[in-house]
């Protein structure tokens, strides 16, 4: 996964710096960076199956995202390379999980509509996302003083994926100092996302292959 993102922001880095040299002719170059807010509303997760299956919480389809990234917005080209982090937790009776997960994204669009107040564009989305699960029953008690007794009432599962996808982008306020973007794409779930562990083997684990998923986000630029 590490290997990806150095892959994906190389790639990202490469195609912006690019475009800003054949548009910085015409000076019509806007470099940003920006924060913001979204969420991801994954089409299913398969270790959902699994987790129901034993009477456990499951995983929330449905996350925020934390987000901050570089845009560049040309003449007829824009884009950007993105952070994102996302955090939820559920629980069922006396089981819990919490899910983390870390995305690097990289967005190359045209500009569809490029106004002085308003720009519409449309491109294709590459993220890679690794995500970290943690699975288990309250009200645990660790005795400092039994650590040769200790027995495990967690589990912590982790997965790494790739998508690629459509994507458009709505700017509102270009010709204010802070401007508005808000981002919308669908997201093709194309490596298997097989649920492993640091800590143990796992035996009949899942693939996350083929369960896509809608993001969407609303940055300050």
């Amino acid at each position: 996964m590490k290997k990806v993102i150095v892959f994906l922001f190389l790639v990202s880095s490469s195609l912006l710096i690019a475009q800003s040299t054949d548009e910085t002719s015409e000076k019509n170059v806007k470099t940003e960076v920006y924060i913001g807010l979204g969420a991801s509303v994954q089409s299913k997760f398969s270790l959902n199956d699994k987790l129901k299956a034993a009477g456990t919480a499951e995983l929330n389809e449905t996350t925020p995202e934390l987000l901050i990234g570089f845009n560049v917005f040309g003449s007829k080209f824009s884009g950007d390379a993105e952070f994102g982090f996302a955090a939820s937790e559920n629980d069922l009776g006396n089981t819990e999980n919490r899910n983390i997960a870390f995305t690097s994204r990289l967005r190359v669009h045209y500009n569809l509509i490029n106004k002085e107040k308003v720009a519409f564009t449309g491109g294709i989305n590459l993220s890679a996302t690794s995500s970290e699960v943690d699975i288990f029953t309250k009200n645990n008690a660790i005795d400092l003083n039994n650590l040769a007794g200790l027995t495990s009432n967690h589990v912590s599962l982790k997965n790494q994926m790739f998508y690629v996808g459509p994507s458009v982008s709505l700017y509102l306020l270009k010709h204010k100092k802070s401007s508005i973007r808000a981002n919308f794409g669908y997201e093709l779930a194309f490596t298997n996302g097989k649920w492993k562990s640091d800590f143990a083997t796992v035996n009949n684990t899942v693939k996350e292959n083929g369960n896509n998923r809608f993001v969407f986000g609303i940055s300050l630029l």
